[in-house]
């Protein structure tokens, strides 16, 4: 077997395509380093249907395919996947049709998407490391620009969303994460098939009008939405009254315990410095006195007998009131009346931290005890943050929120990227 009968079997060639030659030659810009370039032809005479841009193909006016002649070729360069350790290069005079009315567009290479100057065994392979490898590692594995990457994973992307039917949706989780600094990415979960299915810049109301937007372009109907879950933000609160008028919103129960703990941290950093005994017990007061180690469970009863009347400690066995609620009451009359003498303890404090935490509770009264009617979390969205942090973590943070998008969708949407591949 010779070496065009070879490749053109390992590339997958079918007629009327084939190998026409392969040969090593040296890079344009290091001239010590061999590149494959492998040479595609086509069959004399082979007729070719053409498809138009939106998959049709050219057919006579009983609608039959009409099989047309190449009269003329154009040069493509395509990059593939490396043999070896060599870089490969497919090159192809490619035939250009005429419909008789003028018209000579040029065929499409069955290996590539069009205008890619990638084939698509190349792309796939991109892909797949995108899940694994930050964009910068892979363009200097593969010796391409990164932005030339970054255009194929958006398209692919892109294009797997378009195929996203969300019109089953009927329970949403709604968190923000930051991108850098004060730049905020909100992301929307569908609760139910456990996957992101919108991220954006921003997190006031604004972006849920864009996620309705996107939603309804997916098929999707906002009347059909019967829980929201979402923080105490109230850009969140009233995007989510303006565009579900169906749904019951519930407080993440895990952002209620996490202003509360910032409320316990404040009152210990205030005390703390009139009592130097508080310095460095941050985590004393947040974590569970059950994931405490047998020191610093040890240091904290310490610290409650040398300091009886500690404002730090009063704060405190709030916040673990507010979490016993949340773990013993078993319904929403129960969780009520607990939550309303939580609320007059803490208006009764005289602790200025722990009354403004009273009133946010008292903002977000029914929402918080909805809670207890449905149980829905956001801890879907949480699990989904620690990818989309790590995400970033691995990548170094991102240059563009677009990029930071794209990543999101790609790592945390459950897309058919293959099915996109397949179509191409």
């Amino acid at each position: 077997m010779d070496n065009t009968t070879l490749f053109t079997a390992a590339l997958q060639l079918e007629y009327p395509w084939k190998v026409t030659n392969v040969e090593f030659l040296p890079d344009v810009n290091k001239p010590n380093k061999m590149t494959l370039h492998i040479t595609i032809g086509f069959e004399k005479g082979a007729k070719f249907i053409f498809y138009n841009e939106d998959g049709t193909i050219w057919a006579d006016e009983n609608g039959n395919p009409i099989e047309c002649t190449a009269h003329d070729t154009a040069d493509r360069t395509w990059r593939h996947l490396n043999f070896f350790q060599y870089e490969t290069y497919i090159h192809a005079k490619m035939p250009k049709v005429s419909d008789g009315q003028g018209h000579c567009p040029t065929v499409q290479a069955p290996w590539a998407r069009k205008n890619s100057g990638f084939t698509l065994l190349f792309e796939s392979w991109i892909m797949e490391l995108a899940k694994h490898v930050p964009v910068a590692a892979i363009a200097r594995l593969v010796g391409e620009h990164d932005g030339r990457l970054w255009r194929i994973i958006k398209h692919y992307v892109d294009e797997a969303r378009k195929l996203e039917d969300y019109s089953e949706v009927t329970s949403i989780g709604m968190d923000e994460t930051s991108r850098k600094g004060h730049n905020y990415i909100t992301v929307v979960v569908d609760l139910k098939e456990r996957k992101v299915i919108f991220a954006t810049e921003g997190k006031d109301h604004t972006t849920v009008d864009q996620f309705v937007n996107d939603f309804e372009a997916h098929k999707g109907n906002p009347g059909n939405i019967r829980i929201v879950t979402c923080d105490m933000s109230l850009g969140f609160k009233k995007g989510v009254e303006d565009n579900f008028h169906n749904s019951q919103t519930i407080i993440d129960k895990f952002h209620v315990i996490k202003h509360a703990n910032e409320a316990v941290d404040a009152v210990r950093k205030a005390e703390s410095k009139e009592n130097p005994l508080l310095k460095k017990t941050k985590y004393l007061w947040l974590k569970n006195e059950g994931n405490l180690t047998d020191k610093q469970l040890e240091w904290k009863q310490e610290l409650m007998k040398a300091s009886k009347h500690l404002k730090t400690g009063r704060a405190y066995s709030m916040r673990v009131e507010l979490q016993d609620i949340y773990e013993q009451a078993y319904d929403r009359k129960t969780a009520e009346a607990r939550l309303g003498k939580l609320c007059t303890w803490m208006m009764h404090s005289r602790l200025a931290e722990m009354k403004k935490l009273c009133g946010l509770i008292k903002d977000h009264w029914n929402e918080i005890l909805n809670y207890f009617d449905y149980k829905f979390t956001n801890a879907i969205l949480e699990g989904m943050n620690s990818i989309i942090q790590n995400v970033k973590r691995r990548a170094r943070g991102f240059r563009n929120t677009e990029y930071f998008k794209t990543m999101i969708y790609l790592n945390c949407s459950d897309l058919d990227i293959e099915a996109v591949i397949t179509m191409a």
